[in-house]
């Protein structure tokens, strides 16, 4: 078996040994779950461009809709 790849409170490198077929001891599973949808996740910037736009037009028609 091998290290566990997990981090502890203090920041330091776990000691215990990992799960069979994980790289974490059965206390770091949670880290493990967090690494990986950190990587697959991806920012559409082309939605949130488009979002930021919107909310832009929306806030100027509001603005010069209803100042008085």
């Amino acid at each position: 078996m091998a290290q566990c790849e997990g981090k502890t409170k203090k920041g330091d490198r776990c000691r215990r040994d990992t799960q069979t077929e994980s790289s974490y001891c059965s206390i770091h599973v949670d880290q493990e779950r967090r690494s990986r949808t950190l990587r697959t996740e991806e920012w559409d910037r082309e939605a949130i461009m488009k979002a930021a736009v919107g909310f832009a037009l929306v806030g100027a028609i509001f603005l010069f809709r209803f100042r008085r």
